[in-house]
């Protein structure tokens, strides 16, 4: 089955503080496989815990991906300088069981679009040479790639803002919150 963020057991939004708690759920609900491809090494459930922790601390835009409710998928924007600048750094965890659904290509779609709207000229992806999920789905946006021993630097270069890519955005959010609050009533 397709991932599709309308769905009524599908949602995509924007994340905020409020959901530390289902942020740290799932990196935990990551296996070591995934932990490795998405931090680019092992890690365990302390350094998991603590990166969860501080998640917001360098104000990232980050998009969820929910599946009946429940996160199953983080697509991340980080300014690669502190303050943002022109460019940034993305990053996608999809949990095992939600992979090959169309959730991580879903989020990435997102995250250019934000990167986009706020005049960001170079996006950097970095993954490990054998993830070729994140080589599929950075190859749609025809990154200049470079190697550097087992991982990959994807450089993307995406266009200047439109009225249709902003309202885009603006659309894509005030759906997402008109189901947050369909999904909370009973």
């Amino acid at each position: 089955m397709y991932f599709r963020p309308t769905s009524a057991r599908n949602s995509m939004r924007k994340l905020r503080r409020y959901d530390l708690t289902e942020i740290a759920a799932h990196f935990l609900r990551l296996d070591q496989p995934t932990r490795r491809a998405r931090f680019g090494s092992f890690l365990n459930d302390d350094l998991i815990g603590r990166y969860a922790t501080h998640f917001f601390d360098d104000d990232p835009i980050a998009f969820g991906a929910f599946r009946d409710g429940k996160l199953r998928a983080i697509g991340e924007l980080r300014s690669a300088r502190p303050g943002w600048m022109s460019d940034a750094e993305i990053a996608l965890s999809v949990e095992p069981g939600w992979q090959g659904q169309g959730i991580g290509s879903a989020l990435f779609e997102r995250i250019v679009t934000a990167a986009r709207n706020r005049g960001m000229k170079l996006l950097h992806v970095l993954f490990l040479n054998e993830n070729e999920r994140m080589r599929r789905i950075t190859a749609k946006h025809h990154p200049e790639l470079e190697f550097h021993g087992g991982e990959v630097e994807a450089t993307l270069d995406p266009p200047w803002p439109t009225p249709f890519s902003i309202a885009e955005e603006m659309i894509d959010d005030a759906n997402a919150y008109v189901q947050s609050v369909y999904e909370r009533d009973p």
